[in-house]
């Protein structure tokens, strides 16, 4: 059975502006390595490890859209999965604004289930 928030429609906007957010990160990411980067670089990391690493995000990025677009379907739409996602997307190079508008929304979720 899925679980309905009261608050759903903020937190699936908070979701899809976190997963937008993310998708710039990504894609200024891949830019940087043709040299054209567009946003500030704050840490130089191996050629590898940052492809690598931007290929995940990207993947992470497609995932948090899926989670607010189509619920339930590849991950539930659950502030505990909304958490899990933020950490990743701060991990794999999708940036901090991603994450913290995730967590504002996983939190909404976690303050109307209690």
């Amino acid at each position: 059975m899925t679980k309905h928030y009261k608050n759903e429609q903020i937190m699936k906007i908070l979701t899809v502006l976190g997963a937008i957010v993310g998708l710039v990160y990504v894609i200024n990411g891949f830019a940087g390595l043709a040299g054209m980067s567009f946003l500030p670089i704050i840490v130089n990391i191996q050629l590898l490890d940052r492809l690598i690493s931007l290929i995940i995000g990207l993947v992470i990025v497609i995932l948090t859209f899926l989670v607010a677009l189509k619920p339930n379907q590849p991950l539930p739409f659950h502030w505990l999965v909304l958490i899990i996602l933020a950490i990743l997307l701060v991990i794999f190079s999708a940036g901090i604004i991603a994450c913290v508008l995730l967590i504002i929304a996983a939190l909404i979720g976690l303050i109307e289930e209690f």
